[in-house]
């Protein structure tokens, strides 16, 4: 096996988080503590954290991790649990970047919470912010006791919040960064040739532009429930993709989700190529789906890639246009030679100007990289 250093070090503690260009089989690479880009959505894992909005006519669930990052939960039927209460559960990550719950555990009741979102609007005295693949809101502050920034959409917020009668209220508040590509989720409420309104999170109205490019899926229609990744710049929300979110939330293999929690600027797509060119990759991500085009630019160098092929695209949003990043065309388990982007996280043991080599975080074996001349 050949692996090679993208990127190196931001932190001179030797933790690291390595960007690596892997050439091996599909069994290889994902073993040695490494992880390819590509999901793996069949692997379940632990949710915990305090629920900040329950969804009932959308079976969800969402739940602020201690961390503050925001997580979704769907279920098969509407789960009647109060806000603020901690919870559990079992769940596996859908296309979407949200999680299919298998079990649920109401653990306490906490009283107060912190959580990390985009901001997307008001609604009268509340927030409306978007994070883990739903919208939901929070009551602003009104005590002259509370502290923070007068945030406005796009930006990245940490709130401290109260759990009161089944409400949350905001405490306090922090810009921390901004986002130009955010999650919306909500009713479709109007569609025109050029735009749509959906009406997210108790009666919150958000109009959005949809660019010549894109073509909506021919089964959306108006009264549907649908997610949205859009763009927003000088104050215009503009479309990206938009799925039927009921299909998003059967649909464990293909989507498009912000690289981040924080939504910033690229995103990544899983799904199959249905039109390629010298300059641009178009990706159908799932079905109900609107297909991205991808422009690809001329200092990339890819593999191959042909119609019908199964890829994991990381895009960025570069003046308005999505410009490829990393592809990793994905193939069956044990073909031989294809290149794929992988992660590595860990403790760098061992370093010299040829090789560096990392103990991954789970103690499994260290991995050595070869370190390119042209680094």
């Amino acid at each position: 096996m050949r692996r090679s250093i993208r990127s190196l070090l931001t932190k001179s503690s030797l933790a690291a988080v390595i960007s690596l260009s892997v050439v091996a089989s599909a069994s290889v690479a994902s073993a040695a503590g490494a992880r390819t880009s590509s999901r793996v959505s069949s692997q379940s894992s632990v949710v915990q954290g305090t629920v900040v909005s329950n969804d009932v006519a959308r079976r969800t669930l969402v739940v602020a991790l201690n961390s503050g990052v925001i997580r979704t939960l769907r279920f098969g039927s509407a789960r009647h649990v109060v806000l603020g209460a901690k919870i559990s559960s079992s769940a596996s990550l859908l296309g979407d970047g949200t999680f299919r719950a298998r079990t649920l555990h109401v653990i306490a009741q906490s009283h107060s919470v912190r959580l990390r979102a985009t901001v997307v609007g008001t609604q009268g005295q509340r927030l409306v912010l978007s994070g883990g693949g739903s919208v939901f809101s929070v009551n602003r502050a009104r005590s002259p006791h509370s502290t923070g920034s007068n945030p406005t959409i796009g930006d990245v917020v940490s709130v401290s919040a109260d759990v009161q009668n089944g409400s949350i209220s905001e405490t306090s508040i922090q810009s921390v960064g901004s986002a130009n590509m955010i999650d919306l989720e909500g009713v479709l409420s109007a569609l025109s040739a050029t735009s749509l309104t959906i009406n997210v999170n108790e009666g919150a109205v958000t109009t959005v532009a949809i660019p010549t490019t894109i073509t909506l899926p021919s089964t959306i229609a108006v009264g549907d429930q649908v997610g949205l990744m859009v763009a927003y710049a000088n104050q215009v929300f503009t479309l990206v993709t938009i799925v039927d979110d009921h299909a998003a939330a059967n649909n464990s293999s293909t989507g498009v989700t912000p690289s981040s929690a924080d939504q910033t600027s690229t995103v990544e797509i899983e799904g199959i190529v249905v039109a390629t060119d010298a300059t641009s990759l178009t990706i159908q991500p799932g079905d109900n789906a609107a297909s991205l085009i991808v422009s690809v630019p001329t200092t990339l160098t890819m593999s191959p890639v042909a119609v019908g092929d199964r890829v994991h695209a990381v895009a960025d949003l570069v003046a308005g246009t999505l410009t490829l990043v990393s592809l990793n065309v994905q193939t069956p388990e044990g073909d031989q030679g294809q290149s794929v982007t992988t992660e590595a996280e860990g403790l760098v043991v061992s370093v010299s100007s040829t090789m560096l080599v990392v103990q991954p975080s789970d103690q499994g074996t260290p991995v050595s990289f070869v370190v390119p001349t042209t680094l």
